[in-house]
């Protein structure tokens, strides 16, 4: 039984058959993540763009307080915390999209009141109340309605005047705290409407079942001709890296998982390729079985047409929780191309069949961090070497930047730690001379002694995070002239304790 069908019948369970036409939301609690796998058009209302609360001020003079913008972005922050892909800009019903959709998501603002009463000028505060309503419907690609909820909010707090000035303070913050109830009471309708996890349990159904990564090439849509980084990364490897350091002996990580995943090549010739992807997989997966330590059944690596999204689903979310133990640990890494939606600035991962111009075709980041933070793990470590870009479309937009932490804490105590090789759009340099991404040449330099940098013959996450974060800039001024500084989410500071993590034993 899949995880949805599971929620779909408890959902039946408690609640009936029917969905209630009208929901109060009074708690603030942390947005869910619910992943759907449905890409939606989303089509917000004039009334939520360019909402604003009337108020009399102080001095009895009318005033508006515009929340337009942030109601828009936490809306687009929450919904798509729902679906896999949202799609800006939906076009009215029954007209052609710009991009294919499972359906569409209407917001309309039905509702704005502030309610406070100020005597007179003075210096105190006054109780205030803000109150929002909206009406989010979901209609799918044939035109059906599937839900549709009248939702209803507030927030209560204090304002604050001074002596004769005419300002009011504190309004700014109680509107967002009715935005971000507001926002989280249409991420929970979305996500447990009854027949929109009926239309996304009938969308996974119709999808074929995962190929099994014993098959071919030709088996699976490509041929080795098809994989040209593959073909080029094996020969001429250089000895720097890809000769793997003798493991220690005694030194195991029995409760630790590592997953690696390459995709340089793709079956749609238009989309460029990426130089060496395979090959990073492929010896980071070495380099996790000597010096990590790892059981060679607690590795998995999938790389190029053994690496289509139905295969990540597999090995992410099947594979995954069968091999973890409580208080383990599971490093991924991920060397490829990716994408942001303009829209909510969601990051996607391109699989073997992926391109540009389907977003359902590509690997939600999103999801790939839920199925790693609902595991009972100690630590999560996710490595990326990506070459980012922006969805084709965005140039009609204003394009948001990518958004790496949604799903991930952001305290010192983090359970889910991700390095990424880049900090903006931009492409990840190919290390020629290394036969290898810049960011992944230095990543196994690293965890091949190279970070190790207090000599105690084990390399920490935080080691490797530091060398890198100082070599891989520095390589790309001297090699190419253009910048490349990878971070980390969230930041690695001293006091963090993933920093200890060991990661490799190289004597």
């Amino acid at each position: 039984m899949t995880g949805l069908t599971v929620a779909l019948v408890l959902l039946v369970v408690l609640s009936g058959c029917s969905e209630k036409s009208s929901r109060w939301f009074v708690g603030a609690g942390n947005s869910q993540g619910y992943w759907l796998p449905l890409t939606v058009g989303l089509r917000l209302d004039a009334s939520v763009t360019e909402a604003a609360l009337a108020f009399t001020d102080s001095c009895r003079q009318p005033q508006t307080l515009p929340f337009g913008d942030r109601l828009t972005d936490a809306l687009k922050r929450d919904i798509g915390m729902v679906f896999e892909h949202v799609l800006a800009d939906a076009q009215p019903l029954g007209s052609r999209v710009a991009a294919p959709s499972d359906g569409v998501v209407e917001v309309v603002l039905g509702l704005k009141e502030l309610e406070f009463f100020i005597p007179r000028q003075s210096t105190r505060k006054y109780p205030a109340t803000v109150t929002l309503g909206a009406t989010v419907s979901y209609v799918d690609a044939g035109g059906t309605l599937l839900s549709t909820a009248n939702l209803r909010t507030e927030a209560r707090g204090n304002i604050d005047t001074e002596g004769q000035s005419c300002e009011v303070h504190g309004l700014a913050g109680l509107a967002n705290d009715a935005i971000t109830r507001l926002a989280q009471g249409l991420n929970q309708h979305l996500g447990t409407s009854i027949k929109i996890l009926q239309a996304a349990e009938a969308k996974q159904r119709e999808g074929r079942p995962p190929v099994s990564g014993s098959q071919t090439g030709a088996a699976r849509g490509g041929s080795a001709a098809s994989r040209p980084a593959q073909a080029e990364a094996s020969q001429g490897r250089t000895i720097d890296v890809d000769q793997v350091p003798e493991r220690v002996s005694g030194y195991e990580q029995r409760k630790a998982v590592g997953i690696a995943i390459g995709v340089g090549a793709f079956r749609d010739p238009e989309v460029p390729a990426v130089k060496f992807a395979s090959h990073d997989a492929e010896v980071m997966a070495r380099y996790l079985r000597a010096v990590g330590g790892l059981p060679a059944w607690q590795v998995k690596v999938a790389t190029d047409d053994h690496a289509l999204k139905d295969d990540l689903v597999e090995v992410l979310e099947s594979w995954l929780p069968q091999h973890v133990e409580s208080g383990g640990s599971v490093l991924v890494f991920f060397s490829g191309r990716a994408m942001v939606d303009p829209v909510t600035g969601a990051v996607s991962l391109f699989p073997y069949e992926g391109t540009p111009a389907s977003p359902g075709r590509l690997f939600s980041l999103r999801r790939l961090q839920a199925a790693l933070t609902r595991l009972p793990l100690q630590h999560v470590v996710l490595l990326l070497d990506v070459t980012l870009t922006v969805q084709p479309d965005s140039i009609r937009h204003k394009s948001r930047g990518p958004v790496w932490d949604t799903a991930a804490p952001t305290t010192g105590d983090a359970k889910l730690v991700q390095i990424i090789g880049i900090s903006e759009v931009q492409d990840a340099h190919r290390y020629e001379r290394g036969r290898h991404g810049l960011f992944t040449f230095h990543l196994l330099r690293g965890l091949g002694g190279e970070a190790d940098a207090d000599g105690d013959g084990l390399v920490s996450l935080g080691e490797l995070f530091d060398y890198v974060r100082t070599q891989v800039p520095k390589a790309a001024r001297a090699e190419y002239g253009h910048e490349q500084e990878p971070m980390s989410v969230p930041p690695l500071d001293p006091k963090a304790q993933a920093r200890n993590l060991p990661l490799a034993r190289v004597k």
